[in-house]
């Protein structure tokens, strides 16, 4: 028979060698005999993976964080001063920075030759009627309507003492009639164009009233005058 002690001391000999476990060996749940999926390095070092996109420092300019970097300060603009001829724009947003400028004062010298040309023959051609009625008005004659005359049925002395009245006469129609369309023409271009309208009105409105004035003095003059019937 064996002796206990033998046996009981062959049984707790040494125990086996245990096998070395690397970290090659090692899986991701750390157990032995499993291929890693993984393997590290004895550095450290984890290669990455193959699917995995490549990590690239940031481009100048960015922030790691957001890809973006900082908008800057916003600096305003210079302000210049306006050009000639332009004022600055006004308050408020879309207006254009300029304005016209107004237009120069036209010249008055039309209607204001209307005017010196209509009053003073208004005056003359008065001053014409009133002598001229007055001078015929002795040699004309009463009808039941007005009067009459009739240069033909003078005497040679009578005809001859009125021949400067009746220069006079036609000179007022023709003259007055010639000068007092300019004077009307004047005033109305100088109404129209701006060019001195308060002086063209006064110029038309002058050379219209000449005849029909003119006229009214001459009947006034010949029917005071009148030899009676």
């Amino acid at each position: 028979m064996s002796d206990p002690d033998q046996s009981a001391g062959a049984s707790n000999g040494p125990p086996p060698p245990q096998p070395i476990v690397t970290s090659a060996d090692v899986g991701p749940a750390g157990s032995a005999g499993e291929p890693s999926l993984a393997p590290r390095a004895a550095s450290g070092f984890v290669p990455p993976s193959p699917h995995s996109a490549p990590a690239y420092p940031p481009a100048p300019g960015q922030s790691a964080s957001h890809g973006y970097a900082p908008a800057p300060d916003y600096v305003p603009a210079p302000t210049y001063p306006p050009g000639p001829g332009l004022s600055a724009a006004p308050d408020y947003p879309g207006a254009v920075g300029w304005t016209a400028q107004p237009p120069a004062p036209r010249s008055r010298a039309l209607g204001l030759t209307s005017m010196l040309i209509a009053i003073p023959l208004f005056v003359l051609s008065v001053i014409a009627s009133a002598v001229v009625g007055v001078s015929i008005g002795p040699f004309a004659t009463r009808t039941g309507a007005g009067f009459s005359y009739n240069s033909s049925d003078l005497p040679a002395g009578q005809a001859a003492s009125l021949a400067p009245v009746g220069i006079l006469m036609v000179a007022q129609i023709l003259v007055g009639t010639a000068l007092g369309i300019l004077a009307l023409v004047l005033g109305i271009v100088a109404v129209a164009t701006k060019r001195g309208r308060p002086l063209g009105i006064v110029g038309i409105i002058v050379s219209v009233a000449a005849p029909i004035v003119s006229f009214a003095v001459y009947l006034a003059c010949v029917v005071s005058t009148l030899p009676p019937a």
